[in-house]
Order: structure tokens, then sequence, then C-alpha cells
């Protein structure tokens, strides 16, 4: 087996996956959505963002165990239902109920600190509030956020447009896919139309690449804390220090 690909759950054989417990790694869960995402860019798109940004993750930090489990590729995409065919959504029961079983997987296996990354921020809320309660009854460091949540600064940087996030298939999102995925954007049909949020006329690789740069960055330093974390030690709120 090939090093670079060692970190993939998908690669490994069950004795190679049993080995990783004892490294006491923090599993990265990978979750996107398939929605539609306008005219030029693929329903995928919020799958393959955040599958690039796992593997690089990982490949980046050869230091920590980082362990990325199989990419789930479908999330809670119901708003977007309306805009023609290609959405396919769960509901927010159903993927909280989802993540509870991966949990429970993946605790009887004897991994303690997991991470669900999502590339779709529709999952956001649904995830943390799952995370949040599976981390407390469990006692197990579980824990979810999107990768582009902890560099707020990034936008400001780079945009030439009014909208300050990753926005939905507009300047910073169709640059995301420029950098990770170019030959799925249709660049002859880069117009707004119903269901997106901003222009993605605007967008440039290099726009993408600096964004998935400054997500890695912030997410390195979040990764490396979880991975500090004792696997069964779950804090609650603590009494402020007293001068």
């Amino acid at each position: 087996m090939e090093n670079q690909l060692s970190y993939l759950w998908s690669d490994l054989t069950r004795e190679e996956v049993a080995a990783w417990v004892d490294k006491g790694p923090v599993v990265i869960v990978p979750i996107g959505s398939t929605e539609q995402h306008g005219t030029h860019l693929p329903v995928s798109t919020d799958c393959r963002t955040v599958d690039a940004v796992s593997r690089r993750l990982a490949e980046s930090l050869p230091d920590l165990p980082i362990l990325v489990a199989p990419l789930l590729p479908i999330g809670v995409s119901p708003h977007h239902m309306m805009y023609g065919p290609g959405t396919i959504t769960l509901g927010v029961e159903t993927v909280v109920r989802m993540v509870g079983d991966i949990c429970e997987s993946l605790i009887a296996q004897g991994f303690e600190r997991i991470l669900f990354l999502s590339g779709h921020g529709g999952n956001r809320n649904t995830l943390q509030a799952a995370a949040n309660e599976l981390k407390h009854g469990r006692r197990r460091q579980i824990e979810a956020l999107c990768w582009w949540d902890l560099c707020p600064e990034i936008w400001d940087q780079v945009r030439e447009g009014p909208d300050v996030t990753i926005s939905h298939s507009g300047e910073m999102e169709t640059s995301a896919m420029l950098a990770v995925a170019p030959e799925t954007v249709r660049r002859d049909r880069l117009e707004w139309v119903p269901g997106m949020t901003d222009d993605p006329s605007l967008a440039t690789r290099a726009k993408g690449e600096a964004v998935l740069e400054a997500a890695l960055v912030s997410l390195a330093d979040y990764v490396r804390s979880l991975a500090a974390r004792p696997g069964r030690e779950v804090l609650g709120v603590e009494k402020a220090p007293v001068d």
C-alpha cells in the first residue's frame, strides 16, 4: 500500500483499521451533500471540497494520527428542492440517527476522537447538536464543524463581491472548486441564477487556493487540540479563575 493512502479508512483491511486504534487517532468523518449548485457546478460540489480538505489535512499533519472515514454524500438540503432536479436530501432526524450510529460503531472499535467535517453549511446545526449530545452522553471527544468555519478573516482578504462567507455556488465556492476539481466547472455557464447567493464569474483558482490554505491552517490547530484531549474525559462548565 502506498503511504499516501494509508490514512484512508476505505483502503485499509480490518487488521489495518484495528492497528489504528492503538494510535489514538482523530477520525475525520467528511460529510457533504447532493444538491443543486446552479448551472455551472456539479451536485457533488460539497462532497468534492470536503473530501479534498480532509485528505489535504491528513497529508499536512504526518506527525498526527488522522484517519479519514468514508465520505457521507447526502445531507440536510430541503431548502434546495425548489430549484429543480439534482437535490437529494435527508431529514434532520435521519442525519442525527446516522451520526449516532456511526459514532457507536467507531466507539465500539475503540476510537475516541471523532470530527464530523462538513462541506455543506446546511448540515452545521444538525451535526453540532448531534455531536454535542453524543460527546456528553458517550463521554468521547466528538465534534462537528464546516471546513471553512475557523478562518472568517480570509473572505475580506480575497473576495471582490459582497458575500462574506463561502457562499452557495458563487464567487468563493466556485473558486474552491476551481482549486480542487477544475474539470467539473462549466466555465461557459458562470451565470447567477436562482438558487445561488452571488456572482460566480468573479471566481478564480488563486482565490480558491487561498481559502483552502487558510482553512487548512486553522483546521490543523483545531485537530492538534482535539488529538491532545483525553479520549474519555469530557469537560463541562468550569469555574472562572479568581485573581
